[in-house]
């Protein structure tokens, strides 16, 4: 077999015991019963397995159980994997895990091999299923989104009985907020849409790109410390500039030739000193008003470039939003001259589909187009805002200088003398220099290097190609599951109707008189949902099965009577239905299950089921465990002793 399936599952007792259930692979593997056998802990053994943080086995199981292990089969290789049952509380930290080809299951719980921590168990169990994302040294941090481990496998295995009828939850532990965020983060690794080397590229850049935004912010607070040092030197060298202490300071001059003349002012002769000619305040407010006018326009052009870039996101939404409804007609098969509803030949269809392919193509050329243009318009906005800091920088700087000149303006008026002024700017430069100058010697970084690797990563993460993966992922798990659909027992609205389903995790139905588009909730019908989410999980599996997917070839089924049987009892028959339309809905869903099962290449289904249909030939053959009152037989045997 080329898929995964489970050859065994043995529960272990006190004193040597074993109760071991063999499934045939590649098959329909039937386990019947009354209820409170035990028959729902198959789904719950076979996840504590796959490395469960908790153990969600029975009471009773615990209380008569020690281990339990699954042994998974793939042409000649097995795995086993074990693990000690707590009593209470959660799940045990070590598992038995033991890869090779054609092992025995076990006699006893003593006899597991392969202990190691669950973290080391899980990574043995990824390698053997092929996820593989697991190459990356930082595969540790469960905290990150998107790193597919086996724990992200188990919604595409099980149709438990709290989904199987549900009208809000679509798969397997989707309605558990601590795990639907990793199931939908992990949806296209699993459908094909990325695979490693784009998984490990795409988490890297996340990585460097929150780096390069805190190591910017760095700068950014560098920037502004340094950009009051400018600031508080260029004040000074007004003031000393206006009593004649030094010529007035250039605006382009470095900090550090700020910093050597307001030195060279502590050092000066105030005696010797000239006075300023006094025209520099003038030629600030000049420079001030030019400034204003300059940054005005700036703020004009880049609200221009926002609103050009809005609409431009806008545009390719509505755009791929058309291209996704017309790349329909490759559904309908219309290229091929025939009525994708009467079979018969007709060239209106294939004119159609050449005017659809058309449209399509000046689609993805403009789409390409907006693509192409975004990026230099995002460009210029990034120019725009440079020069906007900049230039805003240079006001604070103008402003200040004009302030400082206007303050020294009125302290020299209340000085006595001019050296006194002089005196008292040279004071000021003093202090300055002994007590703040030496705070904003801070180191610089170098960040070139980092956006280089950024860049380089963003070359190699195609985001287009992965949405194109994604949809067309999406259009066929819709078209398997809408094909599937048809062949169960539904009702309106969900008769001849079709599943559109989206990655999301998200499931549609449009119904075929008005195609209207109907959410899951909306459906309604335990019948309907029964037969949405068997479609839709063989649907997933075909899929995994084309693409070779690392999910096992195995789908756990909890009871197909749900909707027409009521909770409890013994096993029951065909003949206890009242209905007649219920037992012929209960035979389509059986042949359906029997018929996929038989299409698809390593696919094994387990159904845990209530009824048993002795008429049904297959169906007998397929009966693995009947746990019936009368025969008194259950998943724990009832003479084993309850453990210490």
């Amino acid at each position: 077999m080329s898929r995964w399936n489970i050859l065994s599952i043995a529960f272990f007792g006190a004193e040597g015991r074993r109760r071991t259930i063999d499934f045939k692979p590649d098959q329909v593997n039937v386990i019947t019963g009354a209820s409170g056998t035990g028959k729902s802990a198959i789904i719950d053994a076979i996840d504590y397995c796959l490395g469960s943080t908790s153990c969600d086995l029975p009471w009773y199981v615990r209380g008569h159980a020690e281990a339990v292990a699954v042994q998974w089969v793939k042409d000649d290789l097995h795995l086993i994997a074990g693990r000690s049952i707590p009593k209470a509380g959660k799940g045990t930290g070590q598992m038995f895990i033991r890869t090779g080809k054609s092992l025995e299951m076990p006699m006893t719980a003593d006899e597991l091999e392969g202990r190691t921590p669950r973290e080391h168990a899980k990574k043995e169990i990824e390698r053997a299923f092929g996820i593989g994302d697991i190459e990356d040294p930082d595969t540790a941090l469960k905290s990150e989104v998107g790193r597919a481990t086996v724990r992200h496998v188990t919604p595409y295995l099980f149709l438990s009985g709290d989904v199987i009828v549900s009208k809000t939850t679509l798969l397997h532990d989707l309605n558990r907020a601590d795990k639907a965020r990793d199931i939908r983060a992990t949806l296209p690794y699993f459908l094909g849409a990325v695979d490693q080397e784009s998984v490990l590229a795409e988490r890297r850049l996340r990585r460097l790109e929150a780096a390069l935004k805190r190591l910017q912010h760095e700068a950014n607070a560098r920037e502004r410390s340094q950009s009051r040092l400018t600031e508080r030197s260029m004040a000074l060298l007004s003031q000393a500039a206006e009593v004649g202490l030094v010529a007035p300071p250039s605006s382009t001059a470095p900090d550090q030739v700020l910093l050597e003349e307001l030195r060279g002012i502590v050092s000066s002769d105030v005696e010797t000193t000239s006075a300023s000619g006094g025209d520099e305040l003038d030629a600030l407010e000049t420079e001030r008003q030019s400034l204003v006018a300059e940054i005005s326009a700036l703020r004009d052009k880049r609200r221009s470039l926002n609103r050009t870039i809005r609409e431009a996101r806008g545009y390719e939404t509505a755009v791929s939003g058309q291209s996704h409804k017309l790349a329909l007609v490759e559904h309908l098969k219309l290229d091929e001259r025939r009525c994708p509803v009467c079979d018969a030949e007709t060239d209106v269809g294939h004119n159609m589909a050449e005017q659809i392919h058309a449209s399509l193509s000046i689609i993805r050329e403009e789409v390409a187009s907006v693509d192409q243009l975004r990026p230099e318009l995002i460009e210029q906005l990034s120019q725009v805002e440079d020069e906007i800091g900049s230039r805003s920088m240079r006001l604070r700087e103008a402003e200040t200088q004009i302030t400082a000149i206007i303050r020294q303006t009125e302290a020299s008026r209340r000085a006595a003398t001019l050296a006194q002024a002089r005196t008292l700017v040279i004071g000021r430069v003093s202090q300055f220099l002994e007590t703040t100058a030496e705070d904003f010697d801070l180191p610089t970084v170098d960040l070139r290097p980092l956006q280089n690797e950024i860049a380089e990563l963003q070359d190699r993460v195609d985001h287009q190609a992965k949405r194109d993966r994604l949809r067309d992922a999406e259009t066929m798990v819709s078209g398997y599951a809408t094909e599937l659909l048809a062949e169960l027992p539904t009702e309106v609205p969900a008769t001849n109707a079709r599943i559109q389903f989206s990655a999301m995790p998200r499931l549609s139905l449009i119904e075929s008189e008005r195609r209207a588009v109907l959410s899951l909730a909306e459906v309604g019908s335990d019948q309907n949902y029964l037969s949405i989410h068997l479609a839709l999980l063989f649907a997933l599996q075909k899929h995994f099965e084309t693409i070779r997917g690392p999910v096992p070839g195995l789908l756990v089924i909890d009871q197909i009577s749900r909707p027409y049987y009521p909770e409890g009892g013994d096993e029951k028959s065909l003949e206890e239905m009242e209905i007649d339309s219920e037992r012929q809905a209960m035979r389509k869903i059986v042949n359906v299950l029997f018929d996929e099962t038989a299409r698809r290449i390593g696919l094994q289904v387990i159904l845990i089921e209530h009824a048993y249909i002795s008429d049904d030939s297959r169906y007998v053959n397929a009966t693995r465990e009947r746990w019936t009152k009368s025969s008194g037989a259950k998943l724990i045997p009832a003479d084993w002793p309850e453990r210490n």
